[in-house]
């Protein structure tokens, strides 16, 4: 089976029982990730040890880039003032404290040099989409009105308008999170078939607003949704 998962957002509890108890992934499965795993949510370390290891333990994990795992790494690879602060803007403060960095408001961006150099390098080498036959996994989106769109990577974790072109996409559906949306609506567009693309962000982080609060996954062969209310808060 292949399955993608919406984004995380340091929802360990609840990403670690959708991948172990509702899809039950096996080492014969593939699972896609959409991007952002960190900010916002509690425990942003312990997704990505979990991914880490999950890939380390042989099982085919295919995480993309999403534009949080791009503010954090623009923060630390070019340590402004102004990068920083877009990172902190965005929930970097829990990221920092999942790792017990408690020193940011006093060092500014020089606190992100505890982070680990393990999780760092992982960051890093994220791709911005993964190209499958039938599918493109990406956090955002593919600008297909840019001359070259699969160099346009800025499109690809930021947009939030950017519409699949089936011509130039040969023929892919593409799968993407980003713009948190009601599980509701995910349902009915995936069982009505209306898209080119299947948004599979169904807000986990932002729980108490309505029709969010879920992490969601899909199965690319057949097209079941498994959700999952947020454990972690």
């Amino acid at each position: 089976m292949r399955f993608v998962v919406g984004d995380i957002h340091g929802c360990y509890k609840t990403f670690k029982k959708l991948v172990e108890e509702i899809i039950q992934l096996s080492k014969d499965d593939k699972l896609y990730l959409v991007g952002d795993y960190v900010d916002r949510g509690p425990d942003s370390k312990s997704v990505l040890d979990y991914i880490i290891n999950l890939i380390d333990e042989g099982y085919s994990v295919f995480p993309v880039r999403g534009n949080h795992e791009e503010m954090l790494i623009d923060a630390y690879t070019n340590q402004s003032p102004d990068n920083f602060m877009l990172w902190m803007m965005n929930g970097a403060e829990k990221t920092l404290l999942s790792y017990n960095i408690e020193s940011y408001s006093v060092l500014g961006s020089a606190c992100m040099n505890e982070l680990p150099e393990s999780h760092l390098s992982f960051l890093k080498e994220l791709p911005y989409y993964v190209l499958l036959d039938d599918y493109i996994i990406v956090h955002a989106g593919i600008n297909f009105e840019d001359d070259n769109p699969f160099t346009d990577y800025r499109s690809m974790v930021w947009c939030r308008d950017c519409k699949n072109d089936m011509k130039k996409s040969d023929g892919r559906i593409i799968v993407h999170g980003h713009t948190p949306t009601p599980l509701a609506n995910i349902e009915r567009d995936n069982f009505a078939l209306v898209e080119s693309q299947i948004n599979i962000d169904t807000g986990c982080v932002y729980k108490g607003y309505p029709g969010t609060g879920n992490l969601t996954a899909i199965d690319l062969d057949s097209h079941k949704i498994y959700s999952l209310k947020n454990l972690d808060f």
